[in-house]
């Protein structure tokens, strides 16, 4: 039995997300009917991470288990044959057969996009969030610096979230403007669920003037999600990166 990690980028507009659920369109249901028809098998890919709804990837990362005798470096082509223009397949290697996409990642990057002009675009409405009132940028690098570092992510968690631990690991809260567009950049070594869109939220009305930048820290402080901004839309988010070790 061979391990193979796939490399993945997506469109998540026309899915409800990375995992399979029955009788809705997923990035997992579309990748497994593919290596169905490419290997004959009927194979679990299983994902770096559970991307919601309309949530986009530049970077996931998947892995399955097969008999197949394909060489690693044909999948990608042989895959996308079958998958929708949605996905793509961008690298495959075989790994060794312990590899576990999801409990073997020790980070994860996640970008967020911002528009933010009076009028919003046809042509990123579906990938970025906009925003048409002005954004104090330096304000809200101010208010995302309290978040760096090991916290307890409670205010930061959304409704429904039962995760073992809610302390994370932010390495990074980057934010970046180029003409019309504000970037958010979040690496850390664990993420709970709707976390970076509640941070995004909470930044957003800092840079709007509602909130002034300590505040950020109060509520982290405060460990109650009422108090946190509301959780940015999903089509501004992007799974960028999956990190495991001995990467850079």
């Amino acid at each position: 039995m061979r391990n193979i990690k796939l490399i993945i980028e997506y469109d998540g507009t026309p899915f409800s997300g990375w995992q399979r659920l029955k009788g809705r369109p997923s990035v997992q249901a579309e990748l497994e009917r593919a290596v169905l028809k490419v290997t004959g098998e009927r194979l679990t890919v299983i994902g770096a991470g559970r991307t919601d709804a309309g949530v986009h990837a530049l970077g996931q990362v998947g892995n399955c288990a097969t008999e197949s005798r394909i060489a690693a470096g044909r999948f990608p082509a042989a895959l996308n044959a079958y998958l929708p223009p949605s996905i793509r397949v961008l690298a495959a290697d075989e790994v060794d057969p312990d590899f576990h996409a999801r409990y073997a990642a020790i980070g994860r990057t996640y970008r967020y996009a911002v528009l933010n002009r009076p009028a919003p675009s046809a042509i990123l409405r579906n990938h970025a969030y906009h925003v048409p009132y002005p954004l104090g940028v330096q304000s809200m690098v101010a208010g995302a610096s309290a978040l760096e570092g090991t916290h307890a992510f409670d205010a930061f968690r959304g409704v429904g979230s039962y995760e073992r631990t809610t302390i994370c690991t932010l390495r990074r809260a980057g934010i970046a403007q180029s003409g019309d567009m504000v970037i958010f950049t979040f690496e850390a070594d664990r993420f709970l669920r709707h976390m970076v869109r509640m941070v995004v939220g909470t930044l957003l009305k800092v840079g709007a003037g509602k909130l002034v930048p300590e505040a950020v820290s109060e509520i982290l402080a405060g460990e109650d999600n009422r108090r946190a901004g509301p959780t940015a839309p999903a089509h501004g988010l992007y799974l960028v990166r999956v990190i495991y070790g001995g990467q850079v």
